[in-house]
C-alpha cells in the first residue's frame, strides 16, 4: 500500500457512513484489529497487517499534531474531517499497550441534528423534557450507559432553551462536541489547569442562567453543582449511572447531602437506544446502521422522572423499577423492534 492517506479518509468515511461513535485500533503480535462502536455496542470491522495499521496510527498522528516518536505516553488531539456537505470533529487519543500503542478516534458531528420531538420513540417523554423550560433554578440530571444517545439529548435540550428564550448558558464540556451558536462553550483541559471544578467556579462568576457539566466526576464538581442549583441558576449534567436511584446513589457517594439532593433535585433523565425495524422494508439496523429507504433505525427510550416522585425517590422513601423493560415490550408489540432486541430487555 503505497499511499496511506486515501486508505485512511476511506476508512473513517465508512465508519461516518455507519453511523459509527468512535473507532478503535488495537494491534496484536500479527495484526491491527479495527473495531466501531455504533448503538453504544463495539462490533469487530476488519483486520490488517500489523505494518499497515502502525502506518495508520502514525499517519493519524501526524494529521492531528501529535508527536509521532511518542509512544510511552499517552496522547489526545482533534482534527477536523469534511465528509460530502458534512464537517465532524475527529477526537483522536493513544494509549500505549506491550505490543505498540492503541489508537480512538471519537467522530463528532459541527451540526445538531436532533430536536426533542425526535429523539424519543414514545412522544411522552419528549413533552416530559419539555418542561425544563419552566424550569428556572434546580439540578436536573441525564444517566445512561456509553453511547446510550445523552449527549445528543443534552444538546438538543440546550438548543431548546436558547430558543425559548433569552438565556445566559454556558457549558463545560470535555470535549466540546458540537458548537453552538450563542452559547458560551469551555472545554476541560487538565493540563492548563482547567478542570470541570475550576471552570465551574468561575462559570458561576460569569452571570449565567443555565449550565451544563459534562459530567460529574469527583466531589468537589458535585458540591459546586449542587451549590449553583441551588442559588438560582438551571444546572443540566450527566451522571454515570442506569436508572434513576443509581443516579442519586452517585451523588451521595461523592459526598452530596441528602437534604440538598431533594432541595435542588428537579428531574433524572434515563435513556437507552434501541434499533428500529422500518416498518416499509421490514429491516433492522445492522452492518450499516441504515435501510434503503433511509429511515431512522435508532431511538431512545426515555424514562423521565419528576415532581412529587422525584423528591419521594431523592428521600429514599420510593422504590421505582425501570420502565425500560415496560417501553420495549410496548415497542416490540407495536412492531417497533424485533423480539431479539426486546429480549435484550430481560437479561
Amino acid at each position: 500500500m503505497e499511499d496511506i492517506e486515501p486508505f485512511c479518509m476511506s476508512l473513517i468515511n465508512q465508519a461516518i457512513g455507519k453511523q459509527a461513535s468512535d473507532i478503535h485500533f488495537l494491534m496484536n503480535d500479527s495484526h491491527c484489529s479495527i473495531f466501531y462502536r455504533s448503538s453504544g455496542q463495539l462490533k469487530k470491522w476488519r483486520e490488517l497487517p500489523l505494518r499497515i495499521g502502525e502506518r495508520l496510527v502514525s499517519h493519524l498522528k501526524y494529521r492531528s499534531g501529535m508527536d509521532i516518536g511518542e509512544q510511552r505516553k499517552p496522547q489526545s488531539m482533534a482534527i477536523t474531517h469534511k465528509r460530502k456537505y458534512s464537517t465532524y470533529s475527529l477526537r483522536l487519543s493513544t494509549l500505549p499497550n506491550k505490543q505498540s500503542e492503541g489508537l480512538i478516534i471519537r467522530i463528532l458531528p459541527h451540526r445538531m441534528t436532533h430536536s426533542i420531538a425526535t429523539l424519543s420513540l414514545f412522544p411522552q417523554a419528549s413533552s416530559q423534557l419539555h418542561q425544563l423550560r419552566t424550569f428556572q433554578s434546580g439540578l436536573c440530571l441525564f444517566a445512561g450507559s456509553t453511547g446510550s444517545g445523552k449527549t445528543t439529548t443534552l444538546y438538543a435540550i440546550l438548543e431548546h432553551i436558547r430558543h425559548s428564550g433569552n438565556k445566559s448558558i454556558i457549558t463545560i464540556e470535555d470535549p466540546i462536541e458540537i458548537p453552538l451558536n450563542d452559547i458560551v462553550q469551555v472545554e476541560v483541559n487538565e493540563k492548563a489547569g482547567l478542570t470541570f471544578d475550576s471552570i465551574l467556579r468561575a462559570a458561576l462568576r460569569h452571570d449565567p442562567d443555565v449550565i451544563l457539566v459534562g459530567e460529574i466526576r469527583d466531589e468537589e464538581t458535585a458540591a459546586l453543582a449542587v451549590r449553583a442549583s441551588l442559588t438560582g441558576h438551571l444546572v443540566l449534567a450527566t451522571v454515570h449511572a442506569n436508572d434513576v436511584q443509581t443516579t442519586f446513589l452517585r451523588l451521595l457517594n461523592l459526598g452530596v447531602k441528602s437534604r440538598d439532593l431533594i432541595d435542588c433535585s428537579k428531574m433524572v433523565m434515563v435513556q437507552q437506544l434501541v434499533k428500529l425495524r422500518c416498518p416499509l422494508c421490514c429491516h433492522e439496523a445492522e452492518e450499516d446502521e441504515r435501510c434503503s429507504c433511509q429511515r431512522p433505525l435508532r431511538k431512545a427510550l426515555v424514562e423521565v422522572v419528576v415532581g412529587e416522585e422525584l423528591k419521594l425517590l431523592a428521600k429514599g422513601q420510593l422504590t421505582r423499577r425501570s420502565s425500560f423493560k415496560d417501553q420495549a415490550r410496548k415497542a416490540w408489540v407495536l412492531g417497533y423492534i424485533s423480539e431479539m432486541e426486546f429480549r435484550s430487555f430481560l437479561t
